[in-house]
């Protein structure tokens, strides 16, 4: 006996829906697949920027102090391309203090909170060595949290 035209358009029918819901359903999950890659990717590189910046603060300290501690003095083109590059790099940190609640996590911004803070506490230098010395722990300290922190956040966005 011959399926009746309805039983063919029934079943072409239960076909379709679950062909159509197959196809949604792996729509959605693509699309919080890439996502979630997106908001990964941006965290990285928001991330990334931060920690140049905080390492090339870093830097001006370590180079001084590094001079200093082999007992010369750095050229004054090196010394002036160390700001400048201090500046930018804390120019830099700022701008993802005050833009980074977007990307960065709560913990992320106040490691930069905190960084700033301790940097502007200089009261108790009474050296330019001691400025040095000062700087370099408050950095480097900062740029190893952060660095914590950045491994933390980006891996709960996978």
């Amino acid at each position: 006996m011959e399926p009746s035209l309805q039983a063919v358009a029934f079943q072409a029918a239960v076909g379709l829906v679950i062909a159509a819901a197959t196809s949604w359903f792996t729509i959605r999950l693509s699309l919080s697949k890439f996502r979630k890659e997106q908001l990964w990717e941006k965290k990285a590189l928001a991330y990334e920027r931060v920690i140049d910046a905080i390492h090339k603060a870093k830097k001006f300290s370590s180079e001084h102090l590094d001079a200093q501690y082999s007992g010369r003095d750095l050229p004054d083109e090196r010394d002036e391309e160390l700001r400048k590059l201090a500046k930018e790099a804390k120019d830099e940190i700022s701008r993802a203090a005050d833009i980074g609640g977007f990307i960065l996590s709560t913990q992320a911004l106040e490691i930069i909170r905190e960084y700033e803070r301790r940097s502007r506490d200089t009261k108790h230098i009474g050296s330019w060595h001691e400025a040095l010395e000062y700087d370099y722990e408050v950095t480097d300290h900062c740029l190893k949290s952060f660095i914590a922190e950045a491994k933390r956040d980006i891996s709960e966005v996978t």
